[in-house]
């Protein structure tokens, strides 16, 4: 199967950047005509700061500059994920425990739920909605939001 570019980057970001004590969100590639604009969202446990977004951009820009990913450049955007943003994978569930959000599943027909994030073990996800703790597969939940 052939990886994409994003799948490619991001397998060779992975590992370095876990080693310096971030997890990557996500990552989003753009391009408008030559330029391409590559913004990328980490997780910190010691929380994502303009010292940690500095830090993982001289990172990933030393790991690319030893690819042809970008023969014409690019411009490179490091920030955390932001609040407002779907939570769609472990990983952002896992950085948001003790968090009261709004759960859509992937049955359309199920309940939307509020409730606090309390756990993340493998691929379930522990909630706290009102008196009853409900762990739920991460392959049923379609996405969470944050509630302000």
């Amino acid at each position: 199967m052939k990886l994409d570019l994003k799948d490619k980057i991001v397998e060779l970001i992975e590992v370095p950047l876990k080693e310096i004590g971030v997890e990557i969100a996500d990552l989003n590639l753009s391009q408008y005509k030559t330029e391409t604009t590559m913004k990328l969202f980490i997780y910190s446990s010691k929380g994502v700061t303009l010292d940690y977004c500095a830090k993982v951009s001289r990172a990933v820009g030393d790991i690319l500059e030893e690819t042809e990913f970008f023969e014409d450049g690019y411009l490179l955007e490091v920030s955390s994920p932001g609040l407002d943003r779907p939570l769609t994978k472990l990983v952002d569930f896992k950085y948001r425990i003790g968090e009261k959000i709004k759960l859509e599943f992937v049955d359309k027909k199920r309940k939307k739920i509020t409730a606090e994030v309390i756990a993340v073990d493998g691929e379930n996800i522990t909630f706290q909605e009102k008196e009853n703790t409900v762990s739920v597969p991460m392959t049923e939940i379609n996405n969470g939001k944050i509630i302000f």
